[in-house]
């Protein structure tokens, strides 16, 4: 029986005649032969109104003891049971063991909960928030999708449910191939391929600042351009996240081949035999950590930088018309110590300065990740003051 404490209109459209439901019994086992859930069926036979729908589909959800209590954990107005739960499962014999492929659970006060497309997840997750795998070390009972099933004078009850379903998800690690210089003074310059994981970053605004998203967006349109040049400055502190970022980066162009300099080889750039060797990789992205040696104003050095010139030759100059290369460089000093020729308009694609997170953004981060006393936070952090503190809370 629907209840009593949300009034429905009389004149809303979803209002269903009794009519048209009378052969109940007849309705349910006609779904229960078929062997499907129909939400929208139960939820329309219950409480004689068609729902509103909000779904969220996002990679995979846990299924089982970390998403229906926290139903009731977090709306703490409704009870689950699950057995009043109307389910299916599938049976795998050879391992003995069942999940759920589809749970409704109907909340009372015109809400209700479908889970769908319930599947076991063997490999690899990222997991922020710790959650214990269902069978072994590794094996999680998931679903993909979430559907709340609500009318309108129940739609903020049916957000705050999803937004807190939402929290309890786990994501496919991806990795992408990079080719890091190597160099030996005996054969010159080459590249060993290393794998590079997608780190956890769900939202940039969060790891970054709300307008850091426009950055990202605009470098990564100019970095999948085909033949295209130019420079790219990232820099700011230590700890603020710009290995972070560009370890995410990556694993977002397709296309390119990405060649990585690493900070201990990046005096060697000058070196004669290292523009011969880029050549082998045209149309490419080159990535330069730790570049302050190499792109600081040559009018400051007693003995000019030949990096800046293989630099500027790579960016803009002839060899950039031929080879098609675009270069990412990071750096901790100030934008205002680099090389004039190198900031000149046409040749850089973005500068951005990475930097502590204020104390509001802190804490929304810090929330995400699940940090206790998140919501004390009072002053600015950087990134790795905050992952340095959900790696102690673990």
């Amino acid at each position: 029986m629907a209840s009593s404490s949300v009034k429905i209109t009389p004149n809303y459209q979803g209002l269903v005649d009794r009519k048209t439901t009378s052969n109940y019994e007849k309705l349910l086992m006609d779904m229960a032969a078929l062997g499907n859930l129909h939400p929208i069926r139960f939820f329309s036979i219950k409480y004689q109104v068609l729902p509103c729908v909000m779904t969220a589909n996002i990679c995979a959800y846990r299924q089982n003891n970390n998403i229906t209590p926290a139903i009731a954990h977090t709306t703490r107005q409704y009870k689950v049971n699950l057995n009043d739960t109307i389910s299916n499962t599938y049976y795998i014999h050879e391992k003995k063991i069942s999940y759920y492929t589809d749970i409704y659970i109907d909340l009372g006060d015109f809400v209700s909960v479908y889970l769908s497309g319930g599947h076991t997840y063997e490999s690899e997750l990222d997991n922020p928030l710790d959650l214990k795998p269902d069978l072994d070390e590794k094996v999680f009972f998931c679903i993909n999708t979430i559907t709340v099933y609500h009318v309108p004078q129940t739609a903020e009850q049916a957000r705050t449910i999803l937004d807190q379903l939402c929290r309890f998800k786990l994501f496919p690690i991806t990795e992408t191939s990079l080719q890091m210089v190597c160099y030996n003074p005996q054969s010159g310059f080459y590249t060993s391929s290393i794998l590079i994981k997608r780190p956890l970053i769900k939202d940039l605004r969060l790891n970054y600042g709300d307008g850091f998203l426009e950055v990202h967006e605009k470098l990564l349109k100019r970095l999948c351009e085909a033949d295209s040049t130019g420079i790219t400055f990232l820099h700011g502190p230590p700890g603020t996240g710009k290995t972070y970022y560009i370890r995410y980066l990556i694993n977002e162009v397709k296309e390119k081949s990405l060649i990585y300099v690493p900070p201990d080889l990046v005096t060697e750039m000058t070196k004669p035999g290292f523009l011969p060797f880029l050549m082998q990789y045209p149309n490419s992205i080159l990535i330069i950590e730790d570049a302050e040696n190499i792109i600081l104003n040559r009018k400051d050095s007693i003995n000019p930088n030949q990096a800046v010139s293989n630099l500027l030759n790579l960016s803009d100059g002839l060899l950039g018309d031929a080879m098609h290369q675009q270069i990412i460089t990071t750096f901790n000093c100030e934008i205002k110590g680099i090389d004039p020729a190198l900031l000149r308009e046409g040749r850089l694609l973005v500068e951005h300065k990475f930097d502590k997170l204020s104390a509001e953004n802190a804490r929304r981060l810090s929330t995400e990740l699940g940090i206790d006393g998140a919501d004390q936070i009072q002053s600015s952090m950087s990134l790795s003051e905050i992952y340095a503190k959900k790696t102690s809370s673990i």
